[in-house]
């Protein structure tokens, strides 16, 4: 009776001894997996708003560090690695840059139109482009200008359009001294806008038949305003603003 006694006892004993070994190891292992997950770790952010078609340089981008938990898979850790690079999607103040919403750039226009666009090319002139100031990966309003019956009409066609190229070029130039798009020695006769279908429609047909002009917007500022078409009648004082009729809408 004794003898069996102490045999449970033994065995209550290792089995204790086991399961403390056993408890010790799974929290250890636990300490450490959350260690490793809050050390932390290089990862690239945008530092200011990235529209959809833009082309990333490094001013753009800026690395920072956190733990290893709080970065998705696919984040790039160098700015290196995202430089030159397309946006695939729009990219928020703060937000990591992922492998996914990348494309490397190339020789090729297409890569730079977002999922859903197409790129359509006008004509300008100096006063029309800005002056020659627009850059790509700007926004600009699309303003159009058409005479009926006598009367001169001015209406927004399109809003906050990514401007995909100027003239022949589909990056914006950098200065040898900085970051800043350099200036044109001669403004370009055309400017490459990022549309809907429709919108490229309608704006084929504007082209044709009226006066387009440019508006350059700041950058990040994708608000569309509702905005009431001019009439010559109201420009010269009056107070009746006057639809265009736009038979395609």
């Amino acid at each position: 009776m004794k003898l069996d006694s102490r045999k449970t006892l033994m065995l209550a004993v290792v089995a204790g001894v086991l399961c403390a070994a056993i408890a010790y190891f799974w929290f250890s292992t636990y300490e450490r997996g959350l260690r490793e997950m809050s050390a932390p770790a290089r990862v690239l952010v945008a530092s200011q708003y990235i529209n959809s078609g833009m082309r990333l340089t490094a001013s753009m981008v800026e690395v920072k560090s956190m733990p290893r938990a709080f970065i998705q898979p696919g984040a790039l850790s160098s700015p290196e690695d995202a430089e030159g690079q397309f946006a695939l999607a729009p990219i928020a103040p703060g937000e990591q840059i992922l492998t996914n919403k990348l494309a490397q750039g190339g020789d090729s226009l297409a890569l730079a139109v977002p999922l859903g666009k197409r790129a359509i090319t006008v004509a300008v002139d100096t006063a029309g482009g800005v002056a020659g100031l627009v850059r790509p990966t700007d926004l600009v309003d699309v303003l159009v200008v058409t005479t009926d019956g006598g009367m001169s009409k001015s209406y927004v066609l399109i809003q906050a359009a990514p401007v995909l190229a100027v003239g022949r070029s589909f990056s914006a130039k950098r200065s040898e001294r900085g970051d800043r798009p350099s200036v044109l020695d001669q403004a370009p006769d055309s400017v490459t806008l990022a549309a809907s279908p429709a919108e490229a429609q309608m704006l084929g047909l504007v082209e044709a038949t009226g006066k387009i002009k440019l508006l350059l917007r700041s950058p990040g500022d994708t608000l569309k305003v509702p905005l009431a078409p001019v009439s010559g009648k109201q420009s010269k004082g009056g107070s009746d603003l006057m639809r265009p009729e736009v038979k395609w809408r």
